[in-house]
């Protein structure tokens, strides 16, 4: 089994080394860049239950798990080329795990789900872009992003905070979550002192960070990714920002501590859509970490993200074995379309008819002053 934990090479990554594994999985993720952490972690919890799988139950119906991944850095025309990489030459059944809400959209404008009849189940992100209209190929497993802000919101309003701002990514991602903002700000009574924004794929944060350190808001609300939202809170607090700080579920809070340490991270409220990977009380953690702790690498933390993949990975192999021997596109997106209600140890996702967002959980969680992760 050490020989497992090697880590994996950026690029092409396969999961299990032998070439009969007749089931082919694939993603497309982001391994480098300022996302890279979030991807690789992703990508590892998915990994894990994949090994398990085949390990211990001999992959599904007898036919082992190849998982096929590609590097796309958070950039969209890689993604792009990713998928079709995927789809024509490694001849997956079912693609998993993307992160990139842009590229995401692109691939549904371009109809390349549709045309090639194959599912893609979970993307790292809630915009309501990728969800209405959506694709009838593409599953949710998360909360929608609108669902996120609404809670934090709401958080803000019932501590007494009669006004906020919000500091977002320049993209799709970036722009569905200000709207929201603005939709439960008029909903809470709220109002939205200011709104800025910064490239995407980046960490050029300082102007942002000025501003809003001279409007120095009750609240701010981060729409953004771990490095770039760590530099934006290294130099407001630097700048004498004093506001509460908010974040949507796309924030690795270990990551953003080791970068600008607990006392800057402390206080920060983050979304989460999946539940609490510490609850040692819970079945599926218990699954979920003994994964991570057998056939994960040993740099893979506890993390939401892992967890993400891992329950990715366990839905879409739940539709495949449901689909039945030698599984095809079409057989493995039917499964899933009318695979109605899984649960998996507490943890609900629902598809049937239209319904392609599978779950509506959101809590919320604090970072506290040893710089650990509290609910």
């Amino acid at each position: 089994m050490q020989g497992w934990r090697k880590g994996w090479a950026l690029g092409l990554w396969v999961l299990l080394g032998w070439a009969q594994a007749a089931i082919v999985i694939g993603q497309s993720a982001p391994l480098s860049g300022v996302a890279g952490e979030y991807g690789r972690q992703v990508a590892q919890g998915a990994r894990a239950y994949f090994l398990w799988l085949n390990e211990t139950e001999g992959g599904i119906d007898g036919e082992e798990i190849k998982h096929v991944l590609y590097d796309d850095g958070f950039d969209r025309q890689r993604t792009l080329a990713n998928t079709r990489a995927l789809i024509e030459t490694d001849r997956a059944v079912a693609l998993m795990g993307y992160f990139d809400a842009d590229a995401v959209a692109e691939i549904l404008k371009k109809g390349l789900l549709e045309a090639n009849n194959i599912a893609l189940v979970g993307v790292a992100s809630g915009n309501r872009s990728l969800r209405e209209p959506g694709s009838p190929n593409l599953f949710h497993t998360r909360a929608g992003l609108r669902e996120e802000i609404q809670k934090l919101v709401t958080q803000m309003k019932g501590l007494g905070v009669d006004r906020f701002a919000v500091f977002y990514q320049d993209d799709a991602y970036g722009r569905d979550g200000l709207a929201a903002a603005q939709d439960a700000a008029r909903a809470a009574g709220l109002a939205l002192a200011d709104s800025v924004t910064f490239p995407r794929n980046g960490e050029q944060v300082g102007a942002a960070a000025s501003q809003l350190a001279k409007l120095n808001p009750p609240a701010v609300l981060m729409v953004s990714t771990t490095r770039p939202s760590g530099a934006f809170i290294k130099q407001f607090r630097e700048q004498g920002g004093g506001a509460m700080l908010y974040h949507t579920s796309t924030v690795d809070f270990e990551q953003l501590v080791k970068e600008i340490g607990g006392e800057r991270a402390h206080g920060l409220a983050i979304a989460q859509v999946y539940p609490y990977p510490w609850d040692g009380q819970s079945k599926l953690i218990r699954e979920f970490r003994q994964a991570i702790q057998e056939y994960a690498s040993t740099s893979t933390p506890m993390s939401y993200a892992a967890l993400e993949g891992y329950l990715t990975a366990r839905l879409l192999a739940e539709a495949i074995r449901r689909a039945g021997p030698q599984p095809s596109r079409d057989k493995v997106l039917k499964s899933l379309a009318g695979i109605g209600e899984v649960n998996f140890g507490g943890y609900r996702l629902e598809y049937n008819g239209r319904r392609r967002d599978g779950s509506r959980f959101v809590e919320l969680t604090i970072v506290n002053q040893k710089g650990e992760l509290s609910r």
